[in-house]
């Protein structure tokens, strides 16, 4: 099992310039980091994939450590005793939406952020952590800084399957991850004839191989006068014609 190794408080903060919520009063918006470390020996986390290959602290533990953000009244007398742990997704707090019909966003500072403030008024304490690991930090996302399994001190190597589905026409490249915000697993071998890409429809249809010239692992731009030109990369990949917005597209490749 993992232990909170310790917390770190980096702001604290009174919110709503100190708008009282009902019977729950003031509250104020913590936020910090919050370290852990696991017993790579434990049973209980055989589940958490190379584990064991990850580097280890003078006590044998794996330690990592994420994002913390807390909502909480001031005076935790007046809460309600109760704490609301809202799992965000993709680092993007969604408990206030849901429960407070709040805008979207990832710093709850002002009225206007914590939408008709029900959450509040029923007292709860809103805690909220970062638990992906391949998040980029940027843009208020709540991330996760994890260590990277290592076997006899080299990156392990396998394969991965990503899917992409464009939202826009015209879109010639995507990150490899599928989301500017997530890490790619880079590509070892850029030859699109060792990867295998398909295309279709619908979740159900057959996957449709695309040929390797009709795709590569590259960004492309498109100039003033229409012509096509792409760059090489490891972290991208470039659909001839662009993406069908919509489509399925899946990537079979080595990282």
């Amino acid at each position: 099992m993992g232990t909170s190794v310790r917390i770190e408080i980096d702001r604290r903060e009174t919110i709503a310039e100190g708008h009282t919520f009902g019977d729950a009063g003031a509250y104020e918006h913590l936020v910090g980091t919050a370290h852990f470390a696991l017993d790579p020996h434990d049973e209980v986390n055989a589940n958490v994939v190379d584990l064991p290959l990850a580097p280890v602290n003078a006590d044998g533990m794996v330690e990592f450590s994420a994002d913390l953000d807390i909502l909480k009244p001031v005076d935790l007398a007046r809460g309600n005793g109760t704490l609301f742990y809202d799992v965000n997704n993709r680092g993007n707090m969604t408990g206030l939406r849901a429960f407070n019909d709040a805008p979207a966003g990832n710093d709850p500072e002002t009225i206007e952020s914590v939408g008709n403030g029900y959450l509040l008024r029923q007292g709860y304490t809103i805690v909220n952590s970062g638990w992906q690991g391949d998040m980029i930090p940027g843009m208020g996302l709540l991330t996760c800084d994890l260590p990277e399994a290592l076997e006899n001190g080299k990156r392990l190597r396998g394969l991965v399957r990503q899917e992409f589905i464009a939202d826009r026409l015209g879109a010639l490249f995507m990150p490899l991850s599928g989301a500017p915000s997530i890490r790619n697993y880079e590509g070892i071998d850029l030859d699109t004839a060792h990867a295998i890409m398909t295309v279709r429809h619908h979740e159900q249809d057959e996957r449709v191989p695309l040929s390797p010239d009709d795709w590569a692992f590259a960004t492309a731009t498109k100039g003033s006068d229409g012509e096509i030109k792409t760059r090489a990369s490891a972290g991208d990949c470039h659909i001839k014609g662009g993406f069908k917005p919509g489509w399925i597209y899946e990537l079979i490749y080595e990282t």
